[in-house]
């Protein structure tokens, strides 16, 4: 792809980002946009059909990006947590380096169909990261498909409260954490 329109497709996505942080993304037009891009909407027009089309082709490169760094193959076991913790932390390192966009396409201003799709793409996730049990012969004696919902629901949900507070917590320690809930439970301490 040329430079040029690479660089301009970029400056929209960065003005259609800026503008949903003040007003929202449903509220955004696309003269907000082309305003902040300092472009004419006839450039903004020759690239994408409509502000629809911008914030779905925004969300499917995320997933994208999303689904390449999860997918983490050949990732020697020997306990459920050795295969959930990779691609648990190669998600959240992507939400960290992607978090504007992530802000605003998960926030409650954002698109819930994001949500949703975020949600399919993590459920194939999950049930990629049971094959290699399958391969070894190990059962996972759990109903999978209750499993695998779940797993990513919760996963979902943390991303989601991590998002929306500021993504305080390192990816490392969130992912152990996450990772240790999924295989341990949840630890009490008595008093």
């Amino acid at each position: 792809m040329d430079r040029r329109i690479k660089k301009t497709r970029n400056e929209i996505k960065r003005a259609l980002l800026e503008a949903s942080t003040i007003k929202g993304i449903e509220h955004v037009t696309v003269q907000d946009i082309v305003d902040r891009a300092d472009i004419n909407r006839a450039t903004f027009y020759y690239h994408y059909k409509d502000k629809k089309d911008l914030v779905e082709r925004i969300e499917s490169e995320t997933l994208e990006g999303l689904i390449q760094n999860i997918h983490i193959k050949n990732v020697p076991f020997h306990s459920f947590a050795d295969i959930v913790y990779p691609p648990i932390l190669a998600s959240l390192e992507h939400v960290k380096n992607f978090e504007e966009v992530y802000k605003i396409l998960l926030s409650n201003n954002g698109i819930s169909n994001f949500r949703w799709k975020m949600l399919e793409t993590i459920k194939t996730s999950v049930r990629e990261s049971f094959e290699p049990f399958q391969k070894k012969n190990i059962e996972i004696i759990n109903d999978k498909s209750y499993l695998v919902n779940f797993i990513a629901g919760a996963h979902l949900s943390v991303i989601i409260d991590w998002v929306n507070t500021g993504l305080e917590i390192e990816p490392k320690l969130l992912a152990k954490h996450m990772a240790s809930m999924l295989t341990d439970g949840v630890t009490i301490k008595f008093r």
